[in-house]
């Protein structure tokens, strides 16, 4: 004979079950985000304290400062006139950032067991503001130079652009608005057709500023898709197969983005494409690299390289020349750059 169990019992059993089980997630999230980015909270470690020192004036290399300490993973400047000088580190940490003259963007982990990262909006001063949902792992982030918009890339499933069956979601908003949308959902034209293909991804925004224009990678059918984006017609139309990642350069006549090349689909190498012309050049760095490339000036691009032996956790800042040189290492112990330059800010808020 099978001996039913009061329900008042059963329920409360589950209820204190639920519980633990909440609490051992949140302690879990808490103890993840703390080893991951080696922070808690505020402090400096190693640069000058954001919340007292002024940013660089002028030129600025806005990146991920990865030195060790407690400010490990925390937006750090540097003038990009002397990136030799001392960084200046601000109080807010990241997986990845992003700068615009008029603001920025943190895409970062939380503590909150229910929504475990945000994407946070910066004002000029690159304070945090206005937090968003973000649905997955931080990968990639810009913003226009005029401030208008924001994109956010996150890892639904996966956590490599190498890995088999991955999904991402790529957000566009407007700065101080509503959103705009995922990306994914926009009309996808390929050779001039619709496509409905329901395995497609969407990265790696660069935006055209003044215009409602920008370049990202579109991938299905085992293809990647440079393609341009029209936020105002909801339209991604390819222009070019194999770019992934692309990044318009300051005087937007050219789109720098990896490729893959040779026999091995996972080995990648960076080109820039001149819009013009249709012309293709290889860049002097010849190794494999997973980075959406940012220009330091239009005749030099930047990118994190990971450190060999440190996990995945630590990264250098490298750069190189279109042509006429050899890499090098720019930031050391840093990832995720970008440049803000006041002098090209076209605000149209």
């Amino acid at each position: 004979m099978t001996r039913s169990i009061p329900r008042r019992i059963t329920d409360g059993r589950i209820m204190t079950a639920l519980a633990v089980l909440v609490a051992a997630v949140a302690a879990s999230c808490v103890t993840s985000s703390v080893l991951h980015a080696g922070a808690t909270g505020g402090g400096t470690g190693g640069g000058t304290d954001g919340g007292t020192a002024s940013l660089p004036k002028g030129r600025e290399i806005v990146f991920r400062s990865l030195r060790t300490g407690p400010a490990f993973g925390h937006i750090a400047a540097l003038p990009a006139a002397d990136p030799r000088r001392e960084r200046v580190v601000l109080p807010t940490r990241c997986e990845r950032t992003a700068a615009a003259p008029v603001g920025g963007l943190c895409l970062r982990q939380t503590r909150n067991p229910i929504q475990l990262f945000s994407a946070t909006l910066l004002d000029e001063r690159l304070r945090p503001g206005k937090e968003i949902p973000l649905n997955g792992i931080p990968s990639r982030a810009r913003v226009s130079e005029d401030g208008r918009y924001y994109a956010t890339t996150a890892f639904v499933t996966g956590h490599s652009y190498l890995s088999n069956g991955f999904s991402t979601e790529t957000v566009i908003g407007r700065v101080g608005g509503d959103l705009v949308g995922n990306v994914e959902k926009f009309t996808f034209l390929l050779n001039g057709q619709r496509n409905d293909n329901a395995d497609r991804n969407v990265w790696g925004v660069t935006f055209v500023p003044g215009t409602e224009r920008f370049f990202a990678t579109i991938a299905t059918q085992d293809h990647r898709y440079l393609v341009e984006g029209d936020i105002g017609r909801r339209t991604l139309t390819a222009l070019r197969d194999n770019v992934e990642c692309p990044s318009l350069s300051p005087d937007g006549r050219r789109l720098a983005y990896k490729k893959r090349t040779g026999l091995n689909t996972d080995v990648w190498r960076f080109h820039v494409l001149d819009l013009a012309s249709g012309v293709e050049t290889p860049l002097p760095e010849t190794r494999s690299i997973d980075d959406q490339a940012a220009w330091l000036d239009d005749g030099h691009v930047m990118y994190g390289v990971p450190k060999g032996g440190s996990g995945g956790r630590n990264a250098d800042v490298w750069v190189t020349p279109l042509q006429g040189g050899a890499p090098h290492v720019l930031i050391p112990d840093a990832d995720s750059p970008t440049v803000r330059d006041p002098a090209n800010s076209r605000t149209q808020r």
